[in-house]
């Protein structure tokens, strides 16, 4: 249940609270008040796809919070699933989204995205626009409408066809994918035996291509490596004691004979000889180096001929030894997965057959559980357009099984109408007209809000264009909804706003500055005074009207065992 909803800069809203109560929640005022907008605030916080334009002109951020009872344990596993668990069972939500279009969300003061918010939302909230009579202009949402009727069992039921779908959809595909022409599979071995052979003919093993890239420099540049090593040995070493070495011993020497007088010398006499020896070693391996730059003229044409065939290969399969040696792995498992295509693709088979057999169990289990959904939300919807004077007007579901299989299932639905007696059905697009889709799309609502398993419902305007004894029935219609859910409605009709358990006016005032929208929650003397101007005429006999309006509500509200609510939230 929705227990408080805060805005600022939301349009021409600055700032509002409102606390709302588990029945009947009412939002009146003049049109062009802003009422729709604190609608759009809501959807905003339930995942509706956000704008900067929406943003309050000169405030640099929209700030938006709702707090929400947990409710049922569909809600609270649904936050575990979204790691959003707690153990309070309350849900906070915030949003927020600044002029430059830059915005944030958070679930409980946890960040999270926008589609997070609309996985909670569905359980949460349902709301109701008033262009809803649009979409039964368009049959494809009609089948959503008939699932919507129904239970839990045929929900799960409609989850489970649509993962058994899922399954067979992904192993037909694959089963597709593996079903290449005999031509070209055997044109892809001939040229991955190829390959496998070229390389492995090579037999090349890791980082021999650079080694020998180094050896073959090495062996182009001898001559100057051999005079440059050569020099520095010559200079360390020495000629005729003349070298580093030699003179690195004759300083060690002079040290050591002044260490009686004093350690120091000595100390760096050690030090010298421990120099004069990593130095000695370092001479072997200078000479050791240039006994390898001797010229060996079949090392020298080996060297080339294997850097030519791993080059050759490198060109063709990977940059090094090491991209080559992948490739041949990777070329000797797409030669072995295509020999044993015959073996996958019988596997495949069998298991595509035994998915298809499970989906078509499932399709008509499903097709089952709509036709006789289809079969009670006729009556319900003919009960309800009866009550909300459509004279002779029926309605009617038509399933259809269509060909095959698709994600939603395999029916086609159609809502029908037949405008009077004797007069044949034909589809809701083609013969309703404006009023007559409003009054429908009405009853199809009342019918699955009962049916509805969301705690809170929003109903925006969708009563527009009805006025009379039809306004009195559907004030009474909502009232027993608000029985088993939550309802938030906006409406022009003082019928439905009497019989409110917590009543909200909005109105726009015009400052010195931009005009801005504001909502107080009426009790009392005001609410009288809002229901009064809702009736218009005489002030007077408004007035009277209203208060009957209002009795009549207590009379309903004490009658569903609410009464003493009712009274205390009208004040």
């Amino acid at each position: 249940m929705l227990r408080e909803l805060r805005v600022r800069n939301l349009a021409l809203i600055r700032e509002v609270s409102m606390e709302f109560s588990p029945g009947l929640n009412v939002l009146t005022g003049e049109t062009g008040a802003g009422k729709t907008v604190l609608v759009e605030a809501l959807g905003l916080l339930l995942g509706a796809r956000g704008d900067s334009a929406m943003v309050r002109p000169g405030a640099e951020r929209m700030e938006l919070e709702a707090v929400f009872e947990a409710g049922s344990d569909e809600v609270k596993a649904r936050l575990e699933e979204l790691g959003l668990g707690g153990e309070e069972d309350e849900i906070i939500i915030r949003r927020s989204l600044s002029s430059d279009g830059k915005g944030r969300c958070y679930v409980n003061d946890r960040l999270c995205t926008v589609k997070t918010l609309s996985l909670l939302g569905e359980l949460l909230v349902d709301i109701h626009g008033q262009h809803e009579h649009q979409r039964l202009l368009r049959p494809f949402c009609h089948l959503q409408y008939l699932d919507d009727y129904g239970d839990t069992a045929h929900r799960q039921l409609l989850r489970d066809y649509r993962e058994q779908y899922r399954r067979w959809r992904t192993a037909r595909d694959t089963l597709a994918r593996l079903a290449v022409a005999e031509e070209e599979r055997f044109r892809e071995m001939d040229l991955l035996r190829y390959q496998i052979r070229e390389i492995e003919k090579v037999g090349p093993r890791e980082g021999e291509l650079e080694e020998l890239a180094l050896e073959r420099r090495r062996m182009q540049g001898r001559e100057e490596l051999f005079s440059a090593v050569s020099g520095a040995y010559d200079l360390v070493y020495g000629v005729d004691s003349t070298g580093v070495l030699d003179a690195l011993g004759e300083a060690a020497a002079l040290l050591e004979r002044v260490s009686p007088l004093d350690g120091t010398p000595a100390r760096w006499g050690r030090d010298l000889l421990e120099l004069q020896e990593r130095l000695a070693e370092t001479c072997r391996e200078m000479r050791d180096y240039l006994d390898g730059l001797e010229f060996q003229p079949e090392r020298v044409e080996e060297v080339e001929r294997r850097y030519h065939q791993l080059s050759e290969l490198a060109r063709k399969y990977g940059r090094d030894t090491a991209s080559i040696l992948e490739f041949l792995e990777a070329a000797r498992r797409r030669l072995e997965e295509l020999e044993n295509l015959d073996m996958a693709r019988e596997g495949l088979e069998g298991e595509v057959r035994e998915l298809e057999q499970g989906l078509e169990d499932l399709a008509q289990r499903l097709g089952e559980s709509r036709r006789c959904l289809a079969t009670r939300l006729e009556e319900e919807v003919n009960r309800e357009l009866s009550e909300l004077r459509m004279g002779g007007v029926r309605f009617r579901v038509e399933v259809r099984r269509r060909e095959g299989w698709a994600e939603t299932g395999a029916e086609d639905v159609e809502f029908m109408i037949s405008p009077g007696r004797n007069m044949p059905f034909r589809p809701v697009a083609r013969i309703a007209s404006g009023g007559e889709l409003a009054r429908i799309t009405l009853a199809l609502k009342l019918a699955l809000a009962r049916a509805d398993f969301v705690p809170t419902l929003v109903f925006d305007e969708i009563d527009a264009g009805i006025g009379g004894e039809t306004a009195d029935v559907l004030a009474e219609k909502l009232h027993r909804v608000a029985s088993y859910h939550q309802v938030f409605v906006v409406t022009h009709l003082p019928q439905v706003a009497a019989m409110a358990g917590r009543h909200f006016l909005v109105t726009k005032m015009a400052g010195r500055g931009s005009p801005s929208t504001s909502v107080k929650a009426l009790r009392g003397d005001e609410r009288l005074e809002e229901l009064s101007r809702m009736l218009g005429g005489g002030r007077d006999t408004a007035r009277e009207h209203a208060l009957s309006l209002l009795r009549r509500g207590e009379d309903l509200a004490l009658a569903s065992g609410s009464g003493e609510r009712t009274r205390q939230e009208a004040g």
